[in-house]
């Protein structure tokens, strides 16, 4: 494949008299695609499964790092710690641009394909999102920590690598950050593809997958796609309305639960 490449250059350096050569019109060396770039979250969806694909003009040794990330949000995270001997929530933690979603697939373990600085400089890696937070602590007037009274919050600061070990940790349990070492498959040098499952507490929002192809520890070519998870159906405009009308939406809660509690009363009287 590489000599292609090497022909048509000499062919270009050789040629004489006027004739213009396209820089765009040369083959990718690196092509990738999702087979479903919108995902519809519905009352019904429970998780769905997507395939990552493409082709890559490869050769033996050569790695394939695919990285999967949605929306930045703002999350908390709590911190809990023996009072009195009982657990209670000592410090929370407002993340205020992770990643809501961060998968990372390759062929083989990350720390076997390049070094850390290299790893870095391609950003890849939760070690690389250069996080930030901002810490609150409650406390009590005797000095335990309680996380119903009212809270001191300091300035927005960046995490350590434990901090964000620790954070990381509790986004995999819940099925949103993941590393696969083995989840991409390549085949001859050429073709490459992973299984991307979604789990039913995706969020939704835009997201971006970048392929990256390395050789010998190095960066040779990458490619970004986009893909949209949104909601859809009752949902959606549950949703929606909750969002745009929240006032309404809350005296229609209230409304909707008197008016349960009162059918629910009636009924056990009947009985």
């Amino acid at each position: 494949m590489m000599s292609r490449f090497l022909v048509l250059s000499l062919i270009c350096l050789g040629l004489q008299g006027g004739i213009v050569i396209n820089a765009h019109a040369a083959p990718e060396r690196l092509v990738a695609d999702l087979s479903q770039k919108t995902v519809a979250i519905t009352s019904s969806y429970h998780g769905t499964e997507l395939l990552l694909f493409g082709a890559f003009e490869g050769e033996d040794g050569d790695d394939i790092v695919l990285l999967v990330s949605g929306p930045e949000i703002r999350m908390a995270h709590h911190r809990s710690d023996k009072v009195a001997g009982i657990w209670v929530k000592v410090e929370t933690n407002i993340w205020e641009n992770a990643p809501s979603f961060y998968h990372i697939f390759s062929n083989r373990a990350l720390s076997s394909i390049a070094a850390p600085a290299v790893l870095q400089d391609a950003q890849i890696g939760a070690e690389v999102l250069a996080l930030n937070y901002t810490p609150q602590e409650a406390s009590t007037g005797n000095g335990h920590a309680n996380t119903a009274s009212a809270q001191t919050t300091a300035p927005s600061s960046p995490a350590t690598a434990t901090m964000i070990k620790d954070f990381s940790r509790n986004m995999q349990d819940l099925g949103l950050w993941a590393e696969m070492a083995s989840g991409v498959t390549v085949q001859r040098n050429t073709l490459f593809r992973a299984t991307l499952a979604l789990p039913k507490n995706v969020p939704p929002g835009n997201y971006t997958v970048r392929v990256v192809h390395f050789r010998g520890g190095a960066v040779v070519s990458q490619q970004t796609t986009d893909m949209t998870i949104q909601r859809a159906g009752f949902s959606a405009m549950v949703y929606n309305f909750a969002h745009q009308y929240s006032a309404l939406y809350g005296l229609f809660a209230i409304a909707f639960a008197i008016c349960a509690g009162w059918l629910a009363a009636a009924a056990f009287r009947r009985k």
